[in-house]
């Protein structure tokens, strides 16, 4: 007698890859997917400029001659769209080219960012300046005012001396803030060296994404000592594609924001499963270790002890610093109080890898070598043929997540 199988969608991962899963009936406890892109983004972000949330359509709230900043966050999807979009606006009321400057913010990360101002006509690209701000240049720096606790807050001088600044950003869960909002393009990142270091921490892996963080709380209260009312937050889907976009009112577009994420990215089960599938997305040049960190966290949360966290991706990133210190210790939790002393730019994703290893069996479908994960407490998969020998070596309950990185899990 043949067994009845159950058939699935592909289970896609790694921006494009797929592979067909066919399981028992019943091991299967849920399925996540993430959102679908949208398919007329920019028809959606001009509707939202024409008609807010809770706030005055975008060129009522500019007067020509302004200067204006766009304080565009890093990785923020569709940012030529956006400002393409943003530029139409701006032009209707009088705004000069050359009185626009996009700033995007400091960063530990390693690494050049893409133009956002392709999409512009030639002449307002050149005339429309872009800059990364440097957040150890004290001559760029002005002081804004003192926090309520009494912090001296100092920001990028373009920002505090500008007419109307825009903050620009992407929806999603974070593991300071809890969830990421248009306010984060501005604080710490516009500011200077110091509040960046202030800010690099251990993440409260027990609070859920809407638990008050004084972080979140602190770039809310910069972002009204500056001025700032409004902002546009995209929405994010597979791949890294922008699902949907808000403009308003921050409390609008925070509230609307965060419920949105919470009906995409938020994962509940009632019990712990012996398996957790983990498909991480990523561009061409491949996943990023801060992407592993975040899926790898997920599936910390849901997996039981002694259980496996197969993680499928095209990562091609080369282990950053923080990992280095995995490869010194014995178990992997030993790594941990090392990198919360040391505090690299990447201890949130490697002490997320240590705890997970220390708790579960990590596999990982990668495109590097074994030698490049050696000491990592990990087994390597070598191709999709692996892991489905793997997956069907136990009739375990199985948890199947696609675009994890975008998720958070806890067990109800």
């Amino acid at each position: 007698m043949t067994a009845v199988r159950s058939v699935l969608n592909p289970f896609r991962f790694g921006g494009g890859e797929s592979l067909a899963l066919d399981l028992e009936p019943g091991r299967i406890v849920n399925r996540h997917q993430p959102a679908e892109p949208i398919d007329d983004f920019a028809g959606q972000l001009r509707e939202q400029l024409r008609s807010p949330l809770d706030f005055p359509p975008l060129g009522h709230a500019l007067v020509p001659g302004d200067r204006v900043v766009v304080a565009l966050d890093r990785n923020t999807p569709a940012a030529d769209v956006i400002l393409a979009e943003l530029w139409t606006v701006f032009e209707q009321s009088d705004i000069q080219p050359e009185d626009v400057t996009i700033l995007q913010p400091a960063s530990w990360r390693p690494g050049s960012l893409a133009d956002p101002r392709t999409a512009l006509p030639n002449s307002v690209r050149k005339a429309m300046g872009w800059q990364v701000h440097d957040a150890t240049d004290k001559k760029r720096e002005a002081f804004l005012s003192n926090s309520a606790e009494g912090e001296r807050i100092y920001l990028c001088r373009d920002v505090a001396d500008a007419d109307f600044v825009l903050p620009v950003g992407c929806a999603g869960f974070d593991p300071l803030l809890g969830f990421r909002t248009a306010a984060s393009a501005i604080f710490p990142g516009l500011s200077n060296i110091d509040a960046m270091s202030k800010t690099r921490g251990q993440e409260q892996a027990e609070l859920r994404p809407a638990d008050e963080r004084p972080l979140r709380q602190l770039q809310y209260e910069v972002a009204w000592l500056l001025g700032v009312q409004c902002g546009v937050q995209v929405l994010p889907g597979r791949c890294g594609q922008p699902a949907g976009v808000l403009f308003g009112a921050f409390d609008s577009i925070n509230r609307q924001a965060l419920a949105w994420l919470e009906q995409h990215g938020l994962i509940t089960i009632r019990e712990r499963c012996e398996t957790v599938v983990l498909g991480v997305d990523g561009d061409g040049s491949g996943s990023t270790w801060e992407q592993i960190g975040a899926a790898v966290q997920t599936g910390r949360h849901l997996v039981q002890r002694g259980g496996r966290i197969i993680l499928l991706t095209n990562l091609n990133e080369p282990p950053t610093e923080g990992f280095g210190f995995l490869r010194q210790s014995q178990e992997p939790r030993e790594s941990v109080k090392p990198l919360r002393l040391e505090s690299p730019p990447d201890v949130i994703p490697a002490t997320r890898w240590a705890l997970a290893a220390s708790w579960a069996t990590i596999y990982l479908l990668s495109r590097l070598s074994d030698d490049a994960l050696e000491g990592l407490f990990v087994t390597p998969l070598a191709n999709t043929a692996e892991f489905t020998r793997l997956l069907a070596s136990k009739k375990s309950p199985c948890l199947l997540i696609e675009a994890a990185e975008q998720t958070v899990g806890f067990i109800e």
